[in-house]
């Protein structure tokens, strides 16, 4: 099982540090978060520059955020600069990001999402695109002319296409076209609740996709410290993002919990609902504690079949962080 790296926009001397000791340490993959603002696109770009073997994504780059060309000619740049290093997760995100922020209807997310991989598709193919869809349309490439300069490079073509999908259209929808599945939240103790349509799909179609779920992670003695961490997190998506986040939670058996973070976070008491997220909860998602329990929560995540976890660093500041990330790197190496 593969280990990888989420981050958060960083300034450069801390992105450095983190991107750097990360493939020092054998850290599979640092894949760059674009909830809203900043762009991950030029960060992926520098992180191409300044490593050489570790694999880079965006995780997630809304559908909404960029037309499907604009989006495959991201993702056809970052596989170039990086020569071939490049996964590309999307997903919906939420009507508060996606309307309150691009102010882009949020509207037919399934469709929006088959329409925007089969032009991406067909952009990195090297081939001539000619599709119409739904929601979206590459007409004007009828004329007859290629896209890309460069297209039909092995890079271009091999580009996996990892969702980020948690309901269940969606993901039906990455079962039937998508190469991996990362979601947030997920927990290995609770896998039906979050990937039972994908498995009844992937059972019905034959096909496999690289499960890369994301877990929050804290190394530190102090259990109750490490839970503290994730609260805030965890009540914001709960409270803050959408139906999503919170239909998984009450999935998992935490529906009273949803409830009541939901209501604090709606009522402007954001340091209440933090701190309604229960113990249990914090833990089931994450990975909390000294090494020798993040190396057994680790096996919990091999045992329900991933492929890869997405490591999310809580620990606020840089020296811790970079801590952890040896740890986990020695974790790795064991």
């Amino acid at each position: 099982m593969r280990i990888s790296l989420r981050l958060r926009y960083r300034e450069p001397r801390e992105l450095h540090e983190l991107v750097t000791t990360a493939e020092a340490v054998g850290i599979h993959g640092v894949w760059i978060s674009e909830p809203w603002g900043y762009d991950a696109a030029p960060l992926l770009g520098w992180c191409a520059a300044h490593t050489s073997t570790i694999q880079l994504g965006t995780h997630i780059a809304s559908i909404f955020a960029r037309t499907p060309a604009a989006t495959a000619g991201m993702a056809a740049s970052l596989a170039s600069i990086s020569d071939g290093r490049f996964r590309l997760g999307l997903g919906t995100s939420g009507p508060a990001v996606v309307e309150g922020w691009h102010g882009v209807e949020f509207a037919k997310p399934i469709a929006r999402t088959r329409d925007t991989i089969a032009i991406i598709r067909q952009v990195l193919s090297g081939s001539y695109v000619d599709y119409v869809g739904a929601t979206a349309s590459a007409p004007r490439a009828r004329s007859g002319r290629k896209p890309l300069r460069f297209a039909g490079s092995t890079s271009m073509k091999s580009v996996p296409i990892y969702l980020g999908a948690l309901g269940p259209a969606n993901q039906r929808l990455t079962a039937q076209h998508a190469d991996g599945w990362t979601p947030t939240p997920y927990s290995p103790d609770h896998h039906g609740a979050f990937a039972s349509d994908l498995d009844a799909a992937l059972a019905d179609n034959g096909r496999q996709v690289q499960l890369a779920p994301v877990a929050p992670i804290a190394i530190g003695a102090d259990l109750r410290t490490m839970w503290d961490l994730e609260r805030r997190w965890s009540a914001f998506y709960l409270g803050a993002m959408g139906q999503f986040y919170a239909r998984a939670a009450t999935r998992m058996g935490f529906g009273d919990m949803t409830s009541r973070v939901r209501r604090l976070w709606a009522s402007g008491e954001r340091t209440a609902a933090a701190a309604a997220v229960e113990d249990s909860y914090a833990d089931a998602i994450g990975l909390f504690g000294p090494a020798s329990r993040i190396r057994e929560r680790l096996d919990r995540y091999s045992a329900a079949g991933m492929d890869e976890v997405v490591l999310e660093l809580r620990r606020p500041d840089l020296v811790d962080r970079l801590s952890d990330l040896r740890t986990i790197g020695a974790l790795i190496a064991a």
